[in-house]
């Protein structure tokens, strides 16, 4: 989540912009303002632009969003024959960012194609991965002290936008890592049937089991520390952090395959950036709470189960909070994600 920004080359976004067609294929010459269906709140693709100039499958999409009342930005990578096939729809597979702790540690929805090889991985695949922005701190959640409705935003807006627009299908699998993967675990959980699979690398899986060292992360990002879920030591506030806490929403997650995993914070030998170490053995301490919590809660809907076979897990030593760790983690997974939707 909170990690030191790869540089990469800069992708120099080109002149020409797509614009959308509604159920067909997107036009490359198009200009924005892009013209499509907009989602039941009103919230629309205000401009499409292609960042790498020759690359058909890599678009960026800006979202006027309703429920966060500004322009958001979504980077899709669509099916290397989505031109071809205009009648055809497609299951989705959406990934989920980390935070930054500061401006020159930023996260955003470039991430996963700049810093994986997500784009080589999936051509060929009938699937389109869709990497919303998830902003620096916002924690994949309608903040209950604060403007912030990011839930909304991805689980409800942008999945109406990718249907009636992408022709997105109801097929749908979401990975993330760090605070990607808590919101990864945490949507899936609170929103049962709406994924087929999910997928959590080093993620901050069970805030409640620590909510002072959770608050202090928010703190660290100039977030009021009771504006997210409210207050963890009243009543109320108690119940809307465990409401999406996914160690407590494992029975949702019981009956679709999970994947989960984390380092213990050690540095490798080839690791040149240690990363965050302690922050990596607190998502290990955690990661293995929510994967013993779920297997339980398998058992116990299956009498005399000895485990939960959607359930994969990878604890690794060493292992330290970084994108090499997380580009391998999702490599590993991709296979069940990706058969989960039929892609």
């Amino acid at each position: 989540m909170w990690r030191r920004r790869i540089l990469l080359p800069s992708m120099i976004a080109v002149s020409t912009l797509v614009g959308l067609t509604v159920g067909g294929a997107p036009a490359r010459a198009a200009t924005c303002p892009a013209t499509g269906t907009s989602s039941d709140d009103g919230s629309s693709i205000t401009c499409v632009t292609s960042p790498v100039a020759g690359d058909a499958r890599l678009v960026d999409v800006t979202i006027h969003s309703t429920a966060m009342n500004a322009d958001e930005s979504v980077r899709l990578l669509l099916p290397t024959s989505y031109d071809t096939q205009p009648d055809r729809t497609w299951p989705v597979l959406y990934l989920l960012h980390g935070g930054a702790s500061s401006s020159d540690m930023a996260s955003d929805h470039t991430d996963w194609s700049e810093n994986t090889d997500v784009e080589s991985r999936t051509a060929g695949r009938n699937v389109i991965v869709a990497m919303p922005d998830g902003g620096s701190a916002g924690w994949y959640s309608d903040w209950v002290g604060d403007p912030a409705r990011w839930e909304t935003f991805h689980t409800v807006e942008l999945r109406q936008l990718l249907e009636r627009n992408y022709r997105a299908g109801s097929d749908r699998a979401i990975a993330g890592l760090s605070m990607g993967g808590f919101g990864a675990l945490s949507y899936a959980g609170r929103h049962p049937g709406d994924f087929k699979a999910v997928a959590a690398y080093s993620g901050v899986a069970h805030p409640f089991g620590d909510p002072q060292g959770f608050q202090m992360l928010l703190a660290g990002s100039g977030k009021d520390i009771n504006a997210l879920w409210g207050d963890p030591t009243t009543t109320s506030g108690a119940a809307t952090w465990q409401q999406h806490d996914p160690y407590y929403l494992v029975d949702n997650l019981a009956s679709i395959p999970v994947y989960i995993s984390s380092g213990d914070g050690t540095p490798g030998p080839d690791d040149d950036d240690p990363g965050l170490v302690n922050l990596e053995t607190t998502t290990n301490t955690q990661s293995q709470a929510v994967a013993q919590h779920l297997a339980d809660a398998y058992v116990a809907a299956h009498p005399g189960a000895s485990g939960d076979p959607l359930l994969t897990t990878h604890f690794y030593s060493p292992g330290v909070h970084t994108w090499p760790y997380w580009s391998r983690e999702l490599d590993a997974s991709l296979p069940t994600l990706l058969t989960a939707i039929d892609a």
